[in-house]
């Protein structure tokens, strides 16, 4: 059996609350599919920059690997940067320049950090020998940005592919429920730049004052890129009528988690209509259908047409406070209807969402690892990261947007190798 190094993130040394919860839930899932599947796997979980590619270096050096699966963005970004000859799979888990799309430029930094992610999404497209995707519509986009790069999409006899590789259900020993006389609405996860945060609470509050054993609990929240959304949240909580009925947890432990589903009667999650939505995934759902929670969400992200169709919650449409809340009362008063949902659940989990059904191509490719070399016609849009070409690029950004006298101290501060404290800098 093939052996494989998994440079991803399995949450060891960061954890959700830091903003990479997308990277660590999708790495598990990668894990698990290719174990499951009888795959030698190591993990390696990098650090950003030139440090994590050391890190993917050694731990190459350290096995004798047939091949390497990297999940976006920052751990592909080490692997592509280890320079191995290797067949390469990468799964660009959400499009990032979408998400960044909606930052605020708080700190004057935003085109600089656009640059940076376009440099990194570039660098993944242009060493990538298969790809994957957490959904059919951004498979479509690496396509078509793989195409204006140039890249040849067949070299001899292999051919370059992109798989969606959605949503998949999650094998759990134990999902049994405790019961209480409380209708439990619950949200896990970040709330992100993309989370409407004000249809949520409106909704909440017409369902509540309607339906007196409704509670709502939230796990999960705050994050670096978006804190404003799930501080704009506990403000609007503490300001309510209904404040006892809210329950915010923040992030919690795997125990305190499980015990929030045990008792969640359904699960919620609502988007802003962007380009994120459109391209991106909704991993937490994956958590809640494979715990038989009935989902409640607003209509967009693609998975919300997998639940709407194959039954697994109710979708309303986005912005829709009234429609949301309508939606919550429904469930709330039908216990039958909730029990129907969890029984298309179980059923979809065990089918269309099984994750031998969904990972297979993952698991033929790993079978037989392949090169796709060949020419490549056009040009990255952004150069390659700490090239000369792209941190003058940075500089002439940070001239335009923050002036000269700052363009000209980060830059005394690199050559000098000085922190500026700032993570997601450009190294």
């Amino acid at each position: 059996m093939r052996s494989i190094l998994l440079v991803g993130d399995d949450g060891c040394q960061t954890n959700a609350g830091m903003g990479t919860g997308a990277c660590i839930a999708r790495t598990i899932r990668f894990r698990n599919a290719l174990v499951d599947q009888g795959f030698s796997v190591s993990v390696c979980s990098p650090s950003e920059g030139r440090a994590g590619e050391r890190q993917v270096a050694k731990a190459l050096s350290e096995g004798n690997f047939d091949c390497i699966v990297a999940i976006s963005p920052f751990p592909a970004e080490a692997a592509v940067g280890a320079a191995s000859e290797l067949p390469l799979w990468i799964d660009m888990n959400g499009m990032h320049p979408a998400e960044l799309q909606l930052e605020t430029d708080r700190d004057g930094r935003a085109g600089e950090r656009m640059l940076r992610m376009l440099s990194l999404e570039n660098t993944l497209l242009c060493r990538g020998d298969a790809f994957s995707t957490p959904s059919q519509r951004q498979a479509y986009s690496v396509y078509g940005e793989l195409l204006i790069l140039g890249r040849t999409m067949a070299s001899e006899k292999n051919q370059l592919g992109v798989f969606p590789m959605s949503h998949s259900s999650v094998d759990l020993p134990d999902i049994s429920r405790s019961r209480d006389d409380c209708f439990h609405i619950i949200s896990t996860g970040s709330f992100n730049l993309w989370f409407d945060d004000e249809v949520l609470f409106n909704a909440l509050e017409l369902a509540m004052e309607q339906d007196s054993s409704i509670r709502f609990e939230v796990t999960g929240g705050r994050v670096p890129f978006s804190p404003e959304k799930y501080d704009n949240f506990c403000a609007r909580v503490a300001a309510s009528r209904f404040k006892e009925r809210f329950m915010l947890h923040g992030w919690v432990s795997v125990e305190k988690l499980h015990s929030v589903y045990s008792k969640a009667s359904i699960a919620t999650y609502t988007d802003i209509l962007s380009t994120e939505t459109l391209l991106g995934a909704r991993t937490r759902v994956l958590d809640w259908i494979s715990r038989r929670i009935p989902i409640v969400c607003t209509r967009g992200a693609e998975i919300s047409e997998d639940i709407e169709h194959n039954n697994l919650g109710l979708v309303v449409p986005s912005g829709d406070s009234d429609a949301l809340a309508k939606a919550f009362l429904t469930l709330s008063g039908s216990s039958s209807l909730r029990e129907k949902i969890s029984m298309n659940q179980a059923k979809w989990s065990q089918t269309l969402g099984a994750p031998s059904h969904l990972f297979e191509p993952l698991f033929n490719w790993c079978e037989q690892p392949f090169r796709v070399v060949g020419k490549q016609y056009g040009k990255p849009t952004v150069p390659l990261m700490n090239s000369s070409s792209y941190l003058r690029k940075i500089f002439l950004e940070l001239v335009s947007t923050r002036g000269f006298s700052y363009a000209f101290n980060r830059f005394l501060r690199r050559i000098f190798r000085i922190p500026n404290g700032n993570a997601n800098s450009n190294k």
